[in-house]
């Protein structure tokens, strides 16, 4: 019976060969986008994001929060929730009746913007697709709060959803091939055997 790897190729050249394989293919996958959590406009900008989505974003977190933050009937229901000064009233728009109302609604913390946003052109195209299957509206970008824990939330289908820690990362768009060597660039190695 002849044995299949005998002469001068060893072993650990086929498993050599089998682990750098992997190593390339694996950074053929994208990993999943991320949302990015911004306080404020200059934030946003001062992050590397386009200026223009981070100002258009912003206004539909707005148009979003204001059209479905929680409501609440008083300010003591609405800081349980979400922390004490943490909730504003505002006064119901008069939709014809003897008069308005007014309800109270937890501040806005910032809101969330998706990594794979890089200009204008993305972020439409992404508030389309995230409409069409979205119960809660926005879509290029979402609402932000702090509950009373100091966790960061938003606000789906009326029900909190907190977010993992992560999602607070800094946006890193900075994305420059700094150095082109790959195959064909110079490399050296040494077995010493």
């Amino acid at each position: 019976m002849r044995r299949r790897l005998s002469g001068r190729t060893p072993p650990i050249l086929a498993l050599g060969t089998i682990a750098a394989s992997s190593l390339l293919l694996s950074g053929c996958g994208e990993d999943a986008p991320t949302e990015r959590t911004f306080t404020s406009v200059d934030q946003c900008i001062s992050q590397g994001m386009d200026r223009e989505v981070c100002q258009t974003a912003y206004q539909d977190a707005v148009k979003t929060h204001m059209a479905n933050a929680p409501r609440f009937d008083g300010m003591a229901a609405c800081e349980a929730e979400y922390g004490a000064k943490q909730c504003v009233q505002q006064t119901a728009p008069n939709t014809g009746g003897t008069g308005s109302g007014s309800f109270f609604m937890p501040f806005m913390a910032g809101y969330l913007l998706s990594s794979t946003i890089n200009n204008i052109g993305d972020y439409y195209r992404y508030q389309r697709e995230a409409t069409q299957g979205s119960s809660y509206g926005g879509g290029g970008s979402t609402p932000i709060y702090r509950n009373r824990s100091g966790q960061t939330v938003t606000i789906n289908k009326g029900r909190d959803t907190i977010l993992a820690p992560s999602s607070s990362k800094p946006a890193n768009v900075n994305t420059r091939t700094v150095s082109r060597q790959g195959f064909g660039g110079r490399s050296s190695f040494s077995f010493g055997g």
